[in-house]
């Protein structure tokens, strides 16, 4: 049971930890839409691989936006930003100041919605590994469609083993809108382990 190895301790520190990072992607992200952006505390979930595909199930034939961001160090994964629904072509349409379609995103649209994702990723794990003294490098970011089987595929990522999956949902606040976002993290059980023992050598530090 993951509950066992990521405690209700290391969760609540966990969650913390990506607040910090959540508040210095908002402010990235109000320069780059010359308007305030509040985001959400994080709501914070953990499971196994199975019990996240039969909770994402109901979303099956849902075509949904995200962005891939795989990280590696002292401990690594592939890390998700999703957009629900219209979120991701909104959120686009306030940065460009124009028009996206409604059932499509073109070159620009995708570039755009990835350099966004990748400013929430990389300000989220920074800071993650600024306090925990960690090392941490990101890949570049990809954006993958398709419904949640299909983007959270563990055939397409070649894991070697059924990975967990830690969930962080929010809300970006935009004047006059509400944007639903999603982060993911699928690591192995040694991967999570290893986090662990870095959130345990904070809390002793600094808790």
């Amino acid at each position: 049971m993951i509950e066992k190895i990521l405690t209700e301790d290391y969760r609540d520190t966990f969650s913390e930890l990506f607040n910090i990072g959540m508040g210095k992607a908002a402010s990235s992200l109000s320069e780059m839409l010359n308007e305030e952006v509040i985001l959400t505390v994080p709501k914070f979930q953990s499971m196994s691989y199975r019990d996240a595909m039969t909770m994402f199930g109901s979303e099956d034939n849902v075509q949904i936006d995200a962005v891939e961001q795989k990280f590696v160090g002292d401990f690594s994964g592939s890390a998700y930003l999703f957009f629900s629904g219209e979120s991701s072509r909104e959120l686009v349409r306030r940065i460009l100041q124009d028009d996206v379609a409604a059932d499509t995103l073109g070159e620009l649209e995708q570039d755009t919605l990835t350099e966004v994702a990748n400013i929430i990723l990389n300000a989220c794990f920074g800071s993650i590994a600024e306090v925990l003294g960690c090392e941490l490098e990101s890949e570049v970011p990809l954006l993958v469609c398709g419904n949640v089987n299909e983007v959270l595929s563990i055939d397409r990522m070649q894991f070697g083993e059924e990975p967990v999956v830690i969930t962080l949902s929010m809300t970006f606040s935009l004047p006059d809108q509400l944007i639903k976002g999603q982060v993911s993290l699928l690591m192995t059980t040694s991967s999570v382990n290893r986090l662990v023992t870095e959130l345990e050598r904070y809390i002793q530090l600094y808790v």
